[in-house]
């Protein structure tokens, strides 16, 4: 099947197929690879992939753009926080965050689903009341991130190649990357718990079909190194979660620079306070994991959403042979891995 980005997509067959269907009881209506890129997508991707890649963005747009587990909720969070809700008396503050910066591609995951979210769902009922009289089943998260009033901040895991060509001619772009082992591990306790993709295994097994480049959103290195490629362009700001976890109050400096969003000094504290680890986690309507449990999407009980935030938890994770096997992996995907200047462990500010 030829999409409008040019890609070839295929759904996702043999031995690697059935590797992936002992491991995951998840992706009830199968996976598509897409070449060039070898990207690994939810079947459903092709309901929607040719209205991703003609998505009209606009002036005012920002979009906050990572490989999965990288920062994507806390960026989203401070990006939609400094433009729209720097004195916290926005009346949408405390809503599900999807419903204030809607996540682009989301619906591809839900779709994946053999069981669509309930009627009572909090972003259900976000949509139809943005978005009266349409049908969620053409895409809810992608018609509410249509009507969302200027100015958007929305949120994708798709790389550029998926998206618009003209994106960067219009909107901006924030870009947030995390060092492939912490994302490795975070991404494993993800798909545990989330129903949707519901790994079955341990740790090394996981890491078996990372380097394989075989899960959900793989390749990394190909999509980071579209964002890297693209780090000078005046419409992108490319950051590191490290750079964020060792000086918050620095980088949202760089944000207030490139967002053109002119706020003082207590209202980048405010910002930093307000989007912090533990304030996030505590904002039951804003943290996802409550509507998530609350529809059945997560296993009650299990691990948050946002789970740990912090730099350097691979070590607990990574034995010698894990790490040696990591390492080949990064090898098979020089230079790339070896450009991007990643920092394995910080030490956090007390």
């Amino acid at each position: 099947m030829k999409l409008a980005s040019g890609h070839e997509a295929a759904i996702l067959e043999g031995e690697e197929r059935e590797e992936m269907n002992k491991h995951w009881e998840g992706y009830g209506k199968g996976l598509v690879r897409l070449t060039p890129g070898r990207w690994l997508l939810p079947a459903p991707f092709l309901n929607f992939a040719d209205k991703y890649y003609s998505f009209k963005f606009k002036p005012s747009d920002v979009v906050v753009m990572t490989y999965s587990k990288s920062g994507t909720t806390w960026m989203q969070e401070i990006v939609w926080t400094m433009r729209n809700n720097p004195e916290l008396n926005h009346p949408m503050t405390n809503t599900h965050i999807f419903a204030r910066s809607p996540f682009l591609e989301f619906d591809m995951i839900t779709a994946s689903s053999n069981t669509p979210p309930p009627l009572d769902h909090p972003l259900v009922q976000a949509f139809f009341k943005m978005c009266p009289g349409k049908n969620p089943l053409d895409g809810a998260q992608l018609q509410m991130t249509e009507v969302l009033p200027e100015p958007r901040t929305i949120k994708s895991h798709l790389p550029f190649s998926l998206l618009t060509p003209g994106l960067l001619d219009t909107a901006k772009v924030v870009y947030v990357a995390r060092n492939p082992k912490d994302v490795c591990v975070s991404y494993y306790h993800q798909q545990r718990l989330v129903k949707v993709a519901e790994f079955v295994g341990d740790f090394p097994e996981y890491v078996d079909f990372w380097t394989q480049d075989l899960l959900l959103q793989a390749p990394y290195w190909p999509h980071l190194a579209e964002g890297w490629a693209r780090r000078h362009h005046p419409n992108v700001l490319f950051l590191f979660y490290e750079d964020m976890k060792e000086d918050i109050l620095r980088e949202l400096g760089r944000l207030n620079t490139f967002l053109g969003t002119a706020l003082t000094e207590s209202q980048l504290q405010t910002v930093a306070r307000h989007t912090s680890f533990s304030g996030m986690k505590s904002r039951g309507a804003t943290n996802p994991t409550a509507a998530l449990q609350e529809s059945g999407e997560f296993k009650k009980g299990e691990a948050a959403f946002i789970r740990k935030g912090t730099t350097g938890d691979w070590t607990n994770f990574f034995t010698p042979e894990l790490e040696e096997k990591f390492g080949e992996w990064m090898e098979k995907w020089r230079p790339t891995s070896e450009e991007i200047p990643f920092r394995y462990q910080i030490k956090i500010p007390e």
